[in-house]
């Protein structure tokens, strides 16, 4: 590892830091001519079966992304990332077998794509567009529990999606952290707000929620160890990727 990579690689050990990156603000003729060698065979062999310009250019946004933050902070060429995934979808990191510690997860909506990386422990992420006007009470029925339905039904209309999407975004990521999807069990993993208005610890996951834009909203899950002080989530923006600006 490079020396500015060793400081980043300890600084993990108490913090988990969100690389945001927009899509729509990126040349895709740069990203590709820039990233491209970067893919593995089945990702090329997936991006290349994508139907339409607009979601070959979002994949490979969110897969250079995830592989450049893996290497800000070791030093690996982004090339040389190999992924698995445990029986629910969740990614893992299995070479190089020295970097498997690290934990990270990927998440992309419409305009957004974002990735978590720490050592402090396991770490889920999930980001939504908030534009996206859905059947709150519909989605609440079918993904949210008892006491998040009636938190909903207590909020004003004209904030009822905004907060759905809160929500949404937080149990999605906790669920991710876990390494199961948001329709596993919805009654054992209600999210409840403090007095300050963020959002309670789950256990020994805390979590954290973020406006990365006016259109968005985001959420990081952290497993804090026990002996470890308080985790921080830092987002921050990638804007070196070729092909930015």
């Amino acid at each position: 590892m490079t020396p500015s990579a060793r400081s980043g690689w300890h600084d993990l050990l108490a913090t988990a830091v969100a690389w945001q990156l927009r899509p729509d603000e990126i040349s895709p003729s740069g990203l590709q001519e820039g990233c491209s060698s970067w893919l593995s065979g089945d990702e090329r062999s997936h991006w290349e079966k994508l139907q339409t310009e607009r979601l070959r250019h979002e994949y490979i946004a969110a897969r250079a992304l995830c592989r450049a933050t893996l290497s800000r902070y070791t030093g690996v060429d982004p090339s040389d990332w190999r992924f698995g995934r445990n029986m629910y979808g969740k990614p893992k990191i299995t070479r190089p077998a020295e970097f498997t510690s690290l934990r990270f997860n990927l998440a992309h909506t419409a305009g957004l794509v974002v990735c978590l990386v720490s050592r402090a422990g396991d770490v889920g992420v999930d980001a939504e567009d908030t534009s996206r006007i859905v059947d709150v009470d519909q989605m609440a029925r079918h993904f949210l529990a008892v006491r998040a339905r009636s938190f909903l039904e207590s909020v004003p209309t004209d904030r009822r999606n905004e907060r759905f999407y809160e929500q949404w975004v937080l149990k999605e990521a906790y669920l991710k952290g876990i390494g199961k999807g948001i329709a596993s069990a919805p009654e054992r993993s209600t999210i409840s707000f403090g007095e300050n208005d963020q959002p309670m610890p789950i256990g020994s996951w805390t979590l954290f929620l973020h406006r990365p834009s006016a259109r968005h909203v985001a959420a990081a899950a952290v497993r804090q160890r026990p002996e470890s002080a308080p985790v921080t989530v830092n987002w921050l923006n990638a804007d070196d990727l070729p092909g930015v600006g």
